[in-house]
C-alpha cells in the first residue's frame, strides 16, 4: 500500500507546520516522507527557531549526539574541544538539515506570523488561518496543523523591572547584535574586578537560570564588571565530563519510577526495600557528582535531586571562559538570596535575610524567563475547549495520587505532607489536545523540554503525529473521548505523585520513555545486566511504538513559565 493509499485521498492532505525550529523541521520531513503537502510558517527570517538568534559563545547544555536527527550527522568543529554543543554549530546543523530534507519540498513563509488559527465550524476536520507578513494579511485553510512554536513564548519581566529608571534588557534581546552593542556602549569596559557594592560601570544580571549564567559570562568576557544575583535556590547542573556527566546524559528509566510498572526490573527497583536502597544510593552518588559544580559563591541546592529533577538544567561547561571559572577568578560577583525591593536612578535596593543591600549599576539584564503563551493566536475560549489551558485535577485526585505513590518504595513524603492542586493542560502524551480527539487534526510539539536527547524525542513524536494524521490502524488510542480524558488525568496525577510539591509549569521537566531507555542501554552503572536490558529494551520499544504510548512516563504539559529572580 502506498502512502497516498494509506491516507485515502486523491490529493495530498495539506498540513500547516507553525514554527521552523528543530521540532518543526523534523515534523516537516516526516510528513513530507509520508506523502503530506506541507506548508511552514516562521516569524524568523531563517530556520532554527530560537536558535536562529543566540548571543555570542552560547553553548547548549547537552552533549554531542543529543541534537542529531537520523540521516545527517553533526560534525564537531576542529577548533572546539568542549563536551557540549555550541549554539552556532547547532544552528548551522539545522540550516543543513533544512537544505537536505525540507527545502524545495514545502511551501515556507519566513517573517510571517500566525494572527489567528480557528477550527472549521460544526466540528469538521480542518483549520482556517490568518497569516501576516510585511506584504499584508492572507487567509488560508489546512486539513491538519502541527504547532511547533516552542516553549519560550514572550519575555517575562517582573513589574519592578518594567518601571525601572535604569535601562533594562531582557536576556532574549541580547541574542541580536544591535541591543548587545547598545549595552556594551552604555557601560564601559574595566580592568577592575566587580564588587557587590557595584558602580556606574557595573552591569547587574538578575536571574538564577542558565540564561543568567550565560549572559554574565558573555559580559565578563567582554571586559565588563558583572554582578549576578538570584533569589531562590539554584537549579541542579551537572559537569560535562565523567563521572559527573553520568547524571546529564545517562539518567535511565530504572532510576525513576514509571506510571506503568510492568517489568521485573522496575518492580525490583521501585517496589521493594532493597531496590529502593539501590535507587537512593545511585541518586546520592549522582548528587555528589553534581555538587562538585558548586562552591560558597554558588551554593548547591539543598533538595534531593531524585525528587527535584524538574530543577535539573543539564550539563554546564567549565572552560576558562565559562561561568563557573569566571566566578572563581573573581570576574563575576555573586549575590545570593536577594529580592528586588526598589530601584532608583543609579542603584537597586535588595531585601536580603541580613537586611537591605544597595547595589549600584549602569544597566540591568533580566534573565527572568518567559510567559509561555505560544498559543496566543488561538482564541481563549477555543484554547479551553482544546485543552490547552491549565485545568485543576479531576475530582478525587488526592486518593488516586496517594495510591499511585504507595506503589513505590522510592518516593516518600514527610509526615503531614499535603499535596497541592497542580493545574495542567489536557493534552494526550503532550501531543494531541483532547478537544480534537475526534478530528485528530491538531498536534502540539516542541512545547515540552525533553530531558537530554531532544532530537530523538522530536523525531519519534513526528512519526506518532504522522500516524495520527493518517489514521494508521496500529495506533491503539482510546476508543472514546471519555477514555482519553481518563488517560490524560492519570498522566497528570502521575506528575503530582512523582514530583511531590513541584509544579511542572514552574520548572518544566519531561521524561520521555524512549529517550532515557535508550540511554539506559549504554549505562555503565547497570552494565552488569546488559543482556537482560537489551531484550527488555527491544520488547518495550516495539510494544510502545505499536500502541502509540512511547511517552507514557512523560510529564505532558505544553507551556513553560520560568521565574528564577
Amino acid at each position: 500500500m502506498s502512502t497516498q493509499d494509506n491516507i485515502q485521498t486523491d490529493t495530498p492532505v495539506r498540513v500547516l507546520v507553525i514554527g521552523a525550529g528543530p521540532a518543526g523541521l523534523i515534523n516537516a520531513r516526516t510528513l513530507i516522507d509520508d506523502g503530506f503537502s506541507v506548508t511552514m510558517v516562521a516569524k524568523e527570517s531563517t530556520v532554527g527557531g530560537c536558535w536562529a538568534n543566540t548571543y555570542p559563545n552560547l553553548t547548549t547544555n547537552s552533549p554531542w549526539g543529543a541534537f542529531t536527527f537520523s540521516g545527517l550527522d553533526m560534525p564537531k568543529p576542529s577548533n572546539w574541544d568542549g563536551a557540549v554543543v555550541p549554539a552556532r554549530t547547532y544552528q548551522r546543523y539545522l540550516e543543513d538539515f533544512y537544505e537536505w530534507f525540507v527545502k524545495d519540498k514545502v511551501q515556507i513563509h519566513f517573517k510571517t506570523e500566525v494572527v489567528t488559527l480557528s477550527p472549521r465550524p460544526d466540528g469538521a476536520r480542518g483549520w482556517d488561518v490568518l497569516l501576516k507578513n510585511e506584504n499584508g494579511q492572507t487567509k488560508a485553510s489546512f486539513d491538519m496543523v502541527v504547532i511547533a512554536a516552542g516553549f519560550l513564548g514572550k519575555p517575562r519581566l517582573p513589574p519592578i523591572l518594567e518601571s525601572s529608571p535604569i535601562t533594562v534588557y531582557h536576556s532574549s534581546e541580547l541574542a541580536f547584535p544591535q541591543p548587545l552593542e547598545r549595552l556594551l556602549d552604555a557601560v564601559s569596559a574595566s580592568s577592575e574586578e566587580p564588587t557587590l557594592q557595584g558602580d556606574a560601570e557595573t552591569i547587574l544580571v538578575v536571574g538564577g537560570g542558565k540564561s543568567g549564567m550565560d549572559i554574565a559570562a558573555l559580559l565578563a568576557n567582554r571586559g565588563r564588571k558583572v554582578i549576578w544575583s538570584f533569589k531562590g535556590p539554584l537549579k541542579w547542573f551537572a559537569p560535562t565530563v565523567a563521572p559527573g556527566m553520568l547524571g546529564a546524559n545517562r539518567l535511565d528509566i530504572l532510576m525513576g519510577p514509571s506510571r506503568i510498572i510492568d517489568s521485573w526490573p522496575m518492580w525490583f527497583f521501585h517496589c521493594t526495600r532493597y531496590g529502593a536502597k539501590s535507587v537512593k544510593a545511585f541518586w546520592t552518588m549522582v548528587g555528589g557528582f553534581w555538587k562538585t559544580q558548586y562552591n560558597e559563591s554558588i551554593p548547591a541546592p539543598d533538595t534531593d535531586p531524585f525528587i527535584a529533577l524538574p530543577h535539573f538544567a543539564g550539563g554546564i561547561s567549565s572552560r576558562p571562559t565559562d561561568f563557573i571559572p569566571l566566578v572563581n577568578a573573581g570576574k563575576i560577583a555573586v549575590m545570593t538570596n536577594g529580592t528586588l525591593s526598589s530601584i532608583s536612578s543609579d542603584s537597586v535596593i535588595y531585601s536580603t535575610p541580613h537586611g537591605e543591600r544597595v547595589v549600584r549599576c549602569g544597566a540591568i539584564v533580566a534573565a527572568t524567563g518567559y510567559k509561555g503563551g505560544m498559543y496566543d493566536f488561538i482564541d481563549g475560549d477555543v484554547r479551553r475547549e482544546l485543552g490547552l489551558e491549565r485545568e485543576p485535577p479531576a475530582e478525587g485526585w488526592e486518593n488516586r495520587v496517594k495510591t499511585m505513590r504507595n506503589r513505590w518504595t522510592t518516593i516518600s513524603t514527610p509526615p503531614g505532607f499535603q499535596d497541592k492542586q497542580v493545574y495542567q493542560s489536557m493534552v494526550f502524551r503532550g501531543l494531541l489536545p483532547v478537544g480534537r480527539f475526534t478530528q485528530k487534526d491538531l498536534a502540539v510539539v516542541g512545547g515540552t523540554r525533553p530531558f537530554s536527547i531532544p532530537a530523538i524525542t522530536y523525531e519519534v513524536e513526528s512519526h506518532w503525529i504522522s500516524s495520527l494524521f493518517k489514521d494508521d490502524p496500529f495506533m491503539r488510542l482510546a476508543k472514546t473521548k471519555q477514555e482519553l480524558i481518563e488517560e490524560i488525568n492519570t498522566d497528570n496525577e502521575y506528575n503530582i505523585a512523582r514530583y511531590p510539591g513541584i509544579d511542572p509549569y514552574v520548572s518544566l521537566f519531561r521524561f520521555v520513555f524512549l529517550n532515557v531507555f535508550l540511554c539506559f542501554c549504554h549505562s555503565v552503572i547497570l552494565s552488569f545486566c546488559h543482556s537482560v536490558i537489551l531484550s527488555f529494551c527491544h520488547s518495550v520499544i516495539l510494544s510502545f511504538y505499536h500502541s502509540g504510548c512511547f511517552a507514557s512516563t512523560s510529564i505532558s504539559v505544553v507551556v513553560r513559565t520560568n521565574s528564577n529572580t
